[in-house]
């Protein structure tokens, strides 16, 4: 069934309580509406999108670095270890290196941490667990946004691939 465009304009508080209230009542005529096996879908995944994110194992993905005049997509590796409630582990740009990641903070969806690069540079990482299970966010340094990442699960290995 589908749902009228509404458009309210406060002529008062009573009206817009009772566009607020009849906007409910419609959400909630659709949500019963739906047929039980959708009903059942809905509160699996419902259920599978709030168990904590799995953050330890390895991580493959891209780095892509906007330019003046062009974009670089650059591949990029993670491998994340746990020891008690500590994570780290380490990062690599195939061709260019090896850093340790360290300052892992995993907040619900959140999760943040930083990575040395080879010369020295601290690449900030703050990014967002997807509903796919991937990681997407940005990479700032010096607290100036420098690209943007997505990784996503390796399914080959849990461990950093060998130089």
């Amino acid at each position: 069934m589908p749902i009228p465009f509404v458009g309210v304009f406060v002529i008062s508080r009573r009206v817009t309580y009772v566009v607020a209230s009849a906007l409910v009542a419609l959400v909630a005529v659709a949500a019963t509406a739906a047929p039980l096996a959708a009903q059942t879908k809905s509160v699996k995944a419902a259920v599978s999108a709030s168990a904590s994110p799995v953050l330890v194992g390895g991580w493959s993905g891209t780095a892509t670095v906007p330019l003046p005049d062009s974009v670089i997509v650059v591949p990029v590796l993670y491998t994340f270890t746990q020891s008690g409630t500590t994570f780290a582990g380490q990062a690599m740009v195939p061709g260019q290196g090896t850093g340790p990641i360290s300052n892992v903070v995993l907040t619900g969806k959140r999760v943040r941490f930083r990575v040395t690069a080879p010369e020295g540079k601290l690449l900030e990482h703050d990014g967002t667990f997807g509903a796919d299970g991937s990681i997407e966010g940005m990479v700032n340094m010096d607290k100036q946004p420098i690209a943007k990442f997505k990784i996503a699960p390796r399914k080959d290995s849990k461990s950093m691939p060998k130089k």
